[in-house]
């Protein structure tokens, strides 16, 4: 707990009101802290659950790296996903038949066991009291270990209208959806010891073994995950021409004990709103169920509960398919071929064309509500990403304070983190005239330009760059400013075009946007600035870049303060 006294307390709706009292801020400078005896309870639970599986085996997946000198191992990710097999066989093997190298330094290995039910309790119990250890042993010999955090048991639903990101590092979890108990690696290690090159090389080795894609759920790096499929229940449900009824048949494995009791919980949503609803208790025998809803045409969730434990047994948002649309191709009518000439008249290439026809099935009912409803959501979402700073464009008229000013805006939300800017033909009076109107004191700027601004100049870059040291010199005293510009030229590196700005925190997903344009024409003609979807690929690139413009000829103007 952090206690703090304040000149004002609280608020009404009106503004500030009381004065000189204390705020209490529960939780802060405090680590989560689950019990040995709450972890394995958690265990014990999901490991007996009747209604969720009969376990009798466990397969684990084990991916480690190796340092080639000290051949000390390092956990990178491993799986213990539990089953139930006609026949066990307390198998080991290698999934690598020799060593990965991904670099002269660390090499790459990837073994999976199928253990019995004891042996993994074991591990768990080791797991549970090794979470600030360095090094532990689970069966195979010294393993090297970051600071562990355990997670509460959680629920993963299963992939189907909606895609759960973390079921890329799951094993099949396409059934019912999954519980996991999990050891959060917090420090990182794998990580912190590979170059992104590297990081690159070795997700993209683990997925071509195994279908667990690292490099998407890399927070997951280092971590120990127990997965608890669903595999003793059945759902399906459909609905009824004019999408009203929601009918569903649930069935249970007869093995289920007598006594358990069952809820179906149906829900459609839309708008932010819930426009179906339906629920019925059942036993092992299982159920089959219609809800008249009066609209199931859209996203619906659909949870299975085992009331007796308080488990989840099955949960899943799944829109149903109304329409379709395909596109057939055929050949040209007559079969005659497109021909394209050189100047000369020479046949350069030729190729037959298709004839493409759109063919649209549905929907089964039309709502002629649902127009205007999307035409509302589609104009709130334009402002709502104007608002974030997610999509913005300029130059319609003359904007260039504005766009200049929005830029300012974006590099002032890194407080504590660093600011990556690349563009071509960046200089340092575009630095002055947005990074010097920042007012943080603990950001860094780290900015890539390159020659083709000195060519336009036509001037030679060396010149250039003195040219560049002389201006800044002389235009700021530099009081509270980190910030470094590299110049790529000559043989460093290689060229681009696009520019991006990116904001770097260190515990939050970066940020990065497309400017459209470079810092010297925003707003002058017409572009558009945009958050961009996938955005730790854009600054991989950059980090990349940047460390091939390490040679001294490549630095224009650094700046520590």
């Amino acid at each position: 707990m952090f206690v703090a006294k304040t000149g004002i307390s609280r608020f009404d709706e009106y503004g500030m009101v009381e004065a000189s009292e204390e705020i209490v801020f529960k939780g802060m400078k405090k680590n989560e802290n689950i019990s040995f005896e709450c972890l394995l309870n958690d265990y014990d639970k999901l490991i007996s659950c009747d209604s969720l599986g009969f376990y009798n085996c466990c397969e684990m997946v084990s991916v480690f790296l190796m340092d080639n000198v000290t051949k000390e191992v390092c956990n990178v990710y491993t799986i213990f996903v539990f089953d139930e097999r006609v026949e066990v066989e307390q198998e080991s093997t290698y999934l690598t038949d020799k060593p990965f190298y991904i670099s002269e330094e660390f090499s790459l290995g990837i073994k999976k066991k199928v253990l019995n039910l004891q042996t993994v309790r074991n591990i768990y119990k080791i797991l549970c009291g090794s979470r600030n250890k360095q090094e532990i042993d689970i069966g195979d010999g010294k393993l090297k270990i970051g600071k562990l955090e355990a997670v509460p048991k959680v629920f993963v639903q299963q992939n189907s209208t909606k895609e759960v990101l973390l079921n890329k590092v799951l094993k099949n979890n396409f059934k019912n959806g999954s519980y996991l108990l999990e050891f959060f690696e917090v420090d990182k290690k794998v990580k912190n010891v590979l170059k992104t090159s590297e990081f690159r090389k070795m997700t993209d080795e683990i997925y071509r073994i195994l279908p667990i894609d690292l490099f998407a759920v890399s927070d997951r790096i280092g971590n120990f995950v127990f997965q608890f499929p669903s595999l003793n229940i059945r759902t399906s449900y459909c609905v009824d021409e004019i999408e009203t009824k929601l009918t569903y048949n649930v069935s249970l494995d007869q093995r289920v004990g007598d006594s358990c009791e069952f809820q179906l919980l149906s829900e459609g949503s839309s708008d932010d709103t819930i426009v179906a609803f339906g629920t019925t208790l059942f036993g092992k025998e299982g159920v089959e169920v219609t809800f008249s809803v009066g609209d199931a045409s859209r996203l619906c969730k659909s949870t299975v509960i085992d009331l007796k434990n308080q488990l989840l047994l099955s949960r899943q948002d799944t829109s149903m398919m109304r329409e379709i649309s395909n596109m057939m191709e055929l050949g040209a009518q007559y079969g005659e071929q497109r021909v394209i000439y050189d100047k000369d008249g020479q046949v350069v290439d030729q190729f037959e064309i298709k004839s493409a026809h759109n063919i649209h099935v549905g929907p089964p009912v039309i709502r002629l509500r649902d127009d205007y409803v999307k035409n509302r959501q589609y104009r709130r979402r334009v402002d709502e990403l104007y608002i974030r700073a997610e999509f913005r464009q300029y130059g319609i008229v003359q904007e260039s304070d504005k766009a200049r000013r929005d830029l300012i805006s974006l590099m002032n939300r890194a407080r504590t983190g660093k600011v990556y800017l690349w563009d071509p033909y960046l200089t340092v009076e575009d630095i002055l005239n947005t990074w010097y109107y920042t007012t943080s004191f603990n950001a860094s700027l780290y900015a890539i330009t390159s020659g083709e601004i000195a060519q336009r100049s036509h001037i030679s870059v060396k010149k250039w760059i003195k040219e560049q040291n002389r201006i800044i010199g002389e235009r700021s005293n530099h009081y509270g400013i980190q910030a470094e510009l590299r110049c790529q030229w000559n043989n460093h590196g290689y060229r681009f075009h696009d520019r991006f700005l990116m904001l770097i925190e260190e515990s939050n997903k970066p940020q990065v946007w497309s400017l459209g344009s470079s810092v010297n024409s925003l707003g002058k003609k017409h572009h558009i600035i945009q958050c961009v979807e996938h955005p730790q690929m854009i600054v991989d690139t950059f980090e990349v870049l940047w460390d091939e413009l390490s040679d001294p000829e490549c630095l224009v103007w650094k700046r520590k303060s």
